[in-house]
């Protein structure tokens, strides 16, 4: 007998009468939802040794600060195109004024 048959079966074929509402049928049918055990915080952190921890924020520090830095080269690249691609627009744009 699997373990959701063995949950809550109904004794008497009263519970499945034509008074019982579906959703007091559904939730006779259905199995207890499934809970994880609570993990203690305090647990957890006793296991982290003080050097572990002072590593993984300064490798957490480090990556932050290397991906800033190179966003920031990617933007200032970006605008620095765009500025190069408005100037020779604008040269054009004024050779074709002064042609005119």
């Amino acid at each position: 007998m699997s373990r959701w048959l063995r949950w809550e079966c109904p004794t008497t074929l009263a519970s499945f009468s034509l008074r019982a509402s579906p959703l007091n049928a559904r939730r006779l049918l259905t199995p207890p939802p499934r809970r994880r055990p609570r993990s203690t915080a305090v647990a957890a952190m006793a296991d982290v040794s003080e050097r572990t921890l002072q590593l993984s924020v300064l490798v957490a520090f480090a990556s932050g600060v290397l991906l800033g830095w190179q966003a920031n080269r990617l933007r200032r690249r970006y605008l620095d195109w765009r500025k190069r691609r408005l100037q020779d627009k604008l040269a054009a744009t004024q050779k074709k004024l002064d042609l005119a």
